[in-house]
């Protein structure tokens, strides 16, 4: 596979070609994008030939566009709508005391950041000759990159480490795989097609093997717009539940303060406006699931299987209501119910935004299933959004806890698109 030489040059972050953005930019720009979705920004420009973005999910036009950087100023995991194949994967610094670690790192942005904007403008097939994608569209193809604390360490950087990116606390839930935590650097790679999909990923990871290994990888998948009777629908999990629902979207005003994060700290600055990314591999235990009864099931998570209304509503986005009782004078949403421990009056008002894919890697040779969620929750700050959620799960007693295991975890820092930079997080790196 040929590749160029690195002569650290290459267009803005995530392939993004417009001027900067500062923080308010980016949630003037979320909160006028629309609700369903992003109206096209300056970075699209450059593909001719894309369709306008309306922000409605249409499988028609979806497979023949990339999702390109600079959107709407933010990065194309959060962009809609959701592609319904995406692939994490971490890695850590080969360990080389005769590079350090803050050289390769900068190395490895700088490439991942390049490739990545030639990816998203031109597709693979047309910089690899005999490239496994050659003959397929570029698939909404989208590109973004993370940081863990642990290499903001190795590279000498403590003072810079924002405190949002302080370890998760252990919860009652976890039952977590050291070989599927952490992670100094994300790749979080989506697309419609799983062959530009897969081969996007190969070609990243091949462009800095000398510098990384890959600590742990997952690939998650949604329902396809194409196969769904309503594209714009919110997707089911596994457990046949709809998941997704109640999301702060870029048109809320409370979109930015939620998703987006401040840092006016000069120290920090490299993160004003970017967003903090937990990452979760929940295993579901299907088999002991489905042997609950339909109703039973609805009980667990608080919502009808078949609308995903609130028990005790009429439509998937009725606001739970936590008072409302049934015939028999119970609650009609159990005070253990699943969305009742989450929901923003049990968790001081926490809120992110939830991207959950599936995951179904067979079973394993004692006959176990081994499928799950794929959980993303971006927000600004996960000290106040995903850990008191889950906290309030654990010390309610979650009804869901029996049927899922968390067995991997990892948190990571996704700086903030900005047209003006030559690579990712370059204002923490530089060089």
């Amino acid at each position: 596979m040929k590749r160029r030489t690195d002569t650290g040059t290459g267009t803005g972050t995530h392939g993004g070609t417009g001027g900067g953005l500062a923080r308010r930019d980016l949630i003037t720009a979320a909160a006028a994008a629309g609700a369903a979705g992003l109206a096209t920004g300056a970075a699209a420009a450059h593909a001719a030939a894309a369709p306008r973005d309306t922000g409605e999910p249409d499988p028609a036009l979806a497979p023949a566009r990339s999702r390109a950087g600079a959107r709407g100023g933010l990065p194309p995991a959060l962009l809609t709508p959701t592609p319904s194949q995406v692939h994490l994967v971490a890695v850590d610094l080969r360990a080389d005391p005769g590079a350090p670690a803050r050289e390769a790192a900068r190395r490895v942005l700088r490439i991942w950041s390049r490739e990545a904007a030639a990816l998203h403008e031109h597709g693979l097939a047309a910089l690899v000759e005999g490239a496994p994608s050659q003959g397929l569209r570029p698939a909404s193809l989208g590109v973004t990159l993370g940081l863990g604390a642990s290499l903001l360490a190795a590279a000498g950087l403590a003072d810079r480490v924002p405190p949002h990116l302080e370890d998760l606390p252990a919860f009652a839930a976890d039952h977590l795989e050291p070989a599927w935590c952490g992670g100094d650097l994300l790749l979080h790679v989506g697309a419609e097609d799983p062959v530009v999909l897969s081969s996007a990923v190969g070609h990243l990871l091949g462009a800095v093997a000398a510098d990384v290994r890959v600590r742990w990888s997952l690939a998650g998948f949604q329902r396809s717009a194409a196969a769904a009777d309503d594209p714009s629908a919110t997707p089911r999990n596994l457990m046949g539940q709809i998941d997704g629902t109640v999301n702060p979207r870029p048109s809320d005003a409370l979109f930015g303060p939620q998703v987006l994060a401040a840092h006016p700290e000069p120290a920090l600055a490299w993160m004003d406006g970017g967003t903090y990314l937990v990452v979760r591999r929940i295993r579901m235990l299907l088999d002991d699931w489905f042997t609950l009864d339909p109703r039973d099931r609805e009980a667990v998570i608080g919502r009808r299987l078949d609308t995903g209304a609130p028990l005790g509503g009429e439509a998937e986005g009725d606001r739970p209501d936590l008072a409302a009782t049934g015939d028999d004078g119970s609650p009609a949403i159990p005070l253990d119910a699943h969305i009742r421990l989450a929901a923003p009056e049990n968790t001081l008002g926490a809120r992110m935004l939830r991207r959950g894919f599936s995951y179904d890697q067979g079973w394993d040779a004692r006959g176990r299933r081994r499928a799950g969620l794929l959980f993303t929750a971006w927000q600004a700050d996960p000290r106040t959004g995903f850990t008191p959620v889950q906290r309030a799960l654990d010390e309610g007693g979650d009804a869901l806890g029996p049927f899922i295991r968390h067995e991997g975890s990892a948190l990571f820092a996704v700086p903030p698109v900005r047209g003006d930079a030559p690579w990712t997080a370059h204002d923490l790196l530089g060089g």
